[in-house]
């Protein structure tokens, strides 16, 4: 009974559990089936949705019920959310503007430059004589060479060039596609034309002088060579000079070039074309000159238009650019500095200029000059730099040799001569020039003596009378005095009486005198009438100094003033000047340096510094050293006047 009982509660236990099994089999059901009708009614809903709707993007009708559906707490995670995003658009706006939105310079407005003087002759063959002419002429002309913007010459209508190895024959090929303002092809004819015509007495050109002993010849119609008669280093650095049209030009009779219309209105092919001038209508002089950008340019055109405007001065120059009337000149001399009424408006741009001033010592008119020791005094004796910041406004700096310290051939180690009055001393007393004073006393005497009917006695008291009272040099009964001269121009006068003040302050009596430039070449530099000589020196480019230091050009006519002459000197300025090798050539000019430094033929003083003035509006003027005052303008291109903005993507 009992195990019936227990089978029974076993099959009532199966049958729960089989019961709530399948009880929760129909829920699992049930819920799918729920899902799944959810899932099919969703999508119903979604379909009616889209019927109704045009676009599966809510519009914004649509979007203004959202608020509606949102709690406050959805609402502010939106709003927070969306302004982060707002702030993140803008600082990635900004500093994609800062970092690629840039301020860069644009074409437009013009230029006005005033210049002293007026254009005569704006033709290649004769620019050299007026600077003005020199001005406008490599504006409107191109060369096969030019000057950049760090004085280096650069090729300009010369694509390429090779040199012989004799250095005798340069084979140039010119840049294709060159045209003339009036749009004629430029050629090898053009070049060679012109080159002909330097050389062509009948002309009349001042550059005719350089190229004794140079020919051109013909290759094709880009390509032609010259030959040199000897070799020489220096000979890219002459073909500056601008090409003429052989079209125009060769119509012309040489004899009537200078005096044909063209020189006023050129054609050219460089980087600025003739616009218009302006006459008085008075005098016919010309007043204005404009010139506008050839925009058929083959090298970078300039941004901007220039123009010129003449003034027979200076100060009329000034008051012009007072007047805002300019907006540059071309030289502003040290003593129109102060006329300037707002100075602040202006960049006062210095240039270096491949020039020197010097003191030569002529030895052979003062005996007391033949001796090395006593020129060394001289030199260290006088304060360089005092006279370069007191009188000349620190527009200059002191020079040491030669050779200027921007080129390549400079000697650096060379003895500096720095201002030492007690070096200058020692030197003088180790030559016995002793210090000898002459008191009141000693005056009172010679007033006496100078009466005596003895001419030796009376001459010795009229030496003593024109010294003064002073401590001076004396040696064997000869006194220490030179005579010291230059022209009459600008600053020299102020220079010059500061030498005599160091001169004397170590015993040297010094005599000034100062005279006309039309006087200082007849009568004192083509004779070499003078003991010592405060004058300048253009050295150019190339450091070759041979016209200056040569023996041969120790004569009437040459340029070698202080008659100088030394053999070794010699051979190594004629060795130098025929070596293509730079490194060598620089060799020679070194130990032509050590040389020149340790006789102190010369006194070097400074090299003086060309001043440019321009308005702050002009921008992008960077050039730092010229060898003539137009090459001021070797930037042009890169002038502005005007800026824009310019998304830059890199």
């Amino acid at each position: 009974m009992a195990k019936k009982s227990k089978t029974h509660l076993l099959k009532i236990h199966s049958l729960i559990l089989n019961f709530f099994s399948k009880l929760a089999f129909f829920r699992k059901r049930k819920k799918e089936v729920d899902f799944d009708n959810g899932r099919k009614q969703s999508e119903l809903d979604k379909r009616l949705v889209f019927s109704l709707s045009k676009s599966r993007i809510p519009s914004l009708r649509q979007l203004s019920y959202i608020n509606n559906y949102l709690t406050p707490k959805e609402r502010w995670i939106i709003i927070f959310s969306a302004l982060i995003i707002l702030g993140s658009l803008f600082t990635a706006g900004y500093k994609f503007y800062a970092t690629h939105l840039h301020v860069v310079p644009v074409k437009g407005g013009k230029y006005i430059e005033g210049l002293i003087g007026a254009p005569k002759n704006i033709n290649p063959l004769y620019a050299g004589v007026n600077d003005v002419d020199n001005d406008i002429v490599h504006l409107v002309y191109s060369g096969l060479f030019r000057r950049d913007k760090s004085g280096a010459l650069v090729k300009d209508l010369a694509a390429d060039y090779e040199i012989s190895e004799d250095g005798k024959t340069y084979t140039f090929s010119l840049k294709p596609d060159v045209r003339w303002h009036d749009d004629v092809p430029l050629t090898a004819d053009d070049v060679i034309f012109t080159f002909n015509a330097i050389k062509d007495a009948q002309y009349k050109s001042p550059l005719r002088s350089g190229f004794i002993g140079v020919n051109v010849e013909r290759i094709d119609d880009h390509r032609f060579k010259f030959i040199l008669t000897d070799p020489y280093a220096a000979f890219l650095d002459l073909l500056t000079f601008g090409i003429m049209p052989v079209d125009i030009w060769s119509q012309i009779p040489p004899e009537s070039a200078s005096l044909y219309g063209l020189n006023l209105k050129p054609v050219g092919s460089g980087p600025y074309k003739f616009l218009s001038l302006v006459r008085d209508e008075k005098t016919g002089a010309v007043k204005e000159y404009n010139l506008a950008v050839n925009e058929d340019y083959y090298g970078v055109a300039p941004r901007i238009d220039i123009g010129f405007r003449f003034f027979a001065s200076f100060e009329e120059a000034v008051e012009a650019l007072n007047n805002k009337a300019i907006n540059g000149i071309s030289y502003l001399p040290r003593e129109n500095k102060e006329d300037i009424i707002t100075p602040k408006t202006y960049n006062y741009h210095k240039l270096y200029l491949p020039q020197l001033t010097l003191i030569y010592l002529n030895q052979k008119k003062n005996p007391a000059l033949g001796d090395k020791a006593v020129r060394q005094a001289l030199f260290y004796a006088i304060d360089r730099n005092g006279i370069i910041n007191d009188v000349l406004s620190s527009d200059a700096y002191s020079v040491n040799g030669p050779i200027l310290p921007s080129s390549f051939a400079y000697n650096e180690t060379i003895e500096k001569y720095e201002y030492n009055r007690e070096k200058a001393g020692e030197l003088l007393n180790n030559t016995d020039w002793k210090l000898v004073e002459i008191t009141e006393e000693t005056i009172a005497e010679a007033e006496i003596d100078k009466e005596s009917s003895d001419e030796k006695i009376r001459q010795k008291a009229e030496t003593i009378l024109s010294l003064g009272l002073g401590k001076w040099r004396q040696k064997n009964d000869e006194w220490l005095v030179i005579s010291l001269v230059t022209v009459e121009r600008g600053e020299n006068q102020s220079v010059i009486e500061l030498v005599k003040k160091n001169w004397e302050e170590a015993g040297v009596k010094t005599v000034l005198e100062v005279l006309p430039a039309k006087r200082i070449q007849t009568e004192v530099i083509k004779p070499r009438n003078f003991e010592a000589l405060f004058y300048g020196q253009v050295v150019g480019a190339d450091p070759d100094p041979y016209a200056f230091w040569h023996s041969s050009q120790a004569v009437e006519n040459g340029f070698n003033v202080a008659d100088y002459t030394n053999k070794e000197v010699d051979q190594l300025l004629e060795d130098a000047r025929i070596i293509s090798d730079q490194g060598s050539r620089r060799e020679k000019y070194r130990k032509f340096q050590e040389i020149i430094s340790e006789e102190a033929p010369v006194i070097f003083m400074y090299s003086p510094v060309y001043v440019y003035i321009q308005d702050k509006s002009v921008n992008g003027f960077e050039v730092i050293d010229i060898l003539y005052p137009y090459d001021r303008l070797s930037n042009i291109h890169e002038w502005y006047l005007k800026t824009g903005k310019k998304l830059i993507w890199q």
